[in-house]
């Protein structure tokens, strides 16, 4: 048993469409990708620094500073360029 039907007129105008521009949504890691690149390249010129005035901690001559602006420098822009808009 089906109930009435209702008779919706077609509408011309309704099936045009206009022209949108499907805007892809930006990935969170497109972002994080730019803080680390920043946080990397803040970094390198402080370790590059520190190579000539050591720092007062444990184990200066591992040069940490260096090799973490370093490593957020390549996986920075890494995730930058993998994930941009």
């Amino acid at each position: 048993m089906s109930g009435p039907h209702k008779h919706v007129p077609h509408d011309a105008s309704a099936s045009v469409t206009a022209p949108t521009s499907a805007k892809k949504p930006v990935a969170i890691w497109f972002f994080v990708g730019i803080l680390c690149l920043m946080y990397g390249l803040v970094l390198i010129p402080v370790g590059i620094y520190q190579l000539s005035h050591p720092p007062a901690v444990v184990l200066p001559n591992l040069h940490a500073t260096l090799w973490w602006g370093a490593l957020l420098t390549i996986f920075g822009g890494f995730y930058t360029i993998r994930f941009r808009p």
